[in-house]
């Protein structure tokens, strides 16, 4: 049999975007599913089957599998269905199963109704812990991970300083709105502003931002991890980072960089600008630098972390080799997540 033109135009087509593309084939999938449900075709019994036999089977359902997919087993096994199959090889199995069936439905229904109950409160139940579960976890990570506080050279973090209208060119044009951390009093969000850019700022240091306040919109005086997490997936176009990696201990750098990864945008730009260690370590250096946790990194190594990231990154250097300038562009398809050991 030939496929007319209707079958070929319902061809997959390769997409430069993995993700757009599954996102496509499951919306057809579903759509399927849902006119199959409405036609009869697809009844409700062999619906749950399959959703059995998918997560029996499924990795997600085995050892090191999550919690919350774990519980997607007890969620599809919750309802009892009290109405037996009558399906029979012999011609008068049928009838005599559909006969036991008929008389021994309002016993197995009234016991299978208890059943179904307790285990959608178990079921409810265990939501509820791993809710607590997951809340605890998120607690314990970050009190095991020290905040590092902003540290700031007033020479290297004005408006006037060499990397500021580089950092504005990089960011001005992007779609989406533009986070800079930390913001102080608001003084690089009007220059992003200025040039066409959506931008707002996130500090910490609660007395800077209540000084912008008055003549920058949107200030937020909020650590920026916690602002990070409540951020929508993808919801930032572009960071501006400035004062807050320096000092960063190395789990609290990879908490930030993961944070990141969520809610930048494909196609975004990250602008990290740190002081270099021998700026870090001069005489006249911010008292900040002594009490932080974590020393600044080189150049390369962010260029290389970055670039492991999933971004384009480049490094440009400022005069007299006391801070530098990181620019990176997040990749519009991800990379390959690395095999686990077996």
């Amino acid at each position: 049999m030939e496929a007319g033109p209707e079958m070929a135009k319902a061809e997959p087509v390769a997409e430069a975007d993995p993700k757009a593309y599954v996102a496509r084939v499951m919306a057809e999938i579903e759509e399927e599913v849902r006119l199959r449900r409405s036609s009869g075709d697809l009844p409700p019994r062999l619906e749950r089957e399959l959703d059995e036999l998918f997560l029996a089977h499924s990795p997600v359902a085995g050892r090191g599998g999550d919690l919350t997919e774990a519980l997607r087993m007890v969620d599809a096994a919750t309802f009892v269905d009290p109405v037996v199959p009558v399906d029979s090889e012999r011609a008068a199995g049928a009838v005599v199963k559909k006969g036991m069936r008929t008389l021994l439905l309002w016993y197995v229904g009234w016991i299978t109704h208890q059943v179904s109950q307790f285990a959608s409160a178990v079921s409810r139940t265990l939501h509820i812990v791993e809710g607590r579960l997951k809340e605890l976890e998120r607690k314990v990570e970050v009190q095991r991970v020290p905040s590092a506080n902003v540290v700031e050279v007033q020479a290297l973090h004005r408006a006037d300083a060499w990397w500021v209208q580089a950092a504005v060119d990089a960011v001005a044009r992007v779609r989406g709105r533009i986070l800079h951390a930390a913001s102080g009093d608001g003084w690089l969000v009007q220059r992003i502003t200025a040039a066409g850019g959506d931008a707002y700022g996130v500090d910490p240091r609660s007395d800077l931002v209540e000084q912008g306040v008055g003549t920058v919109s949107d200030l937020r005086g909020e650590d920026l991890a916690e602002h990070l997490r409540a951020v929508a997936p993808a919801g930032l176009g572009a960071l501006v980072l400035s004062g807050v990696v320096d000092g960063m201990a190395s789990g609290e750098r990879t908490q930030l960089l993961h944070l990141i990864a969520t809610t930048l945008a494909p196609g975004g730009v990250l602008v990290v600008h740190s002081l270099s260690r021998s700026s870090w370590d001069a005489e006249d250096a911010p008292y900040e630098a002594d009490l932080a946790p974590g020393r600044p990194l080189r150049p390369e190594t962010w260029r290389q972390l970055l670039a492991h990231s999933g971004y384009d990154a480049a490094v440009t250097s400022g005069p007299g080799g006391l801070d530098y300038l990181v620019t990176a562009v997040r990749a519009t398809v991800p990379p390959p997540e690395p095999t686990p050991a077996r």
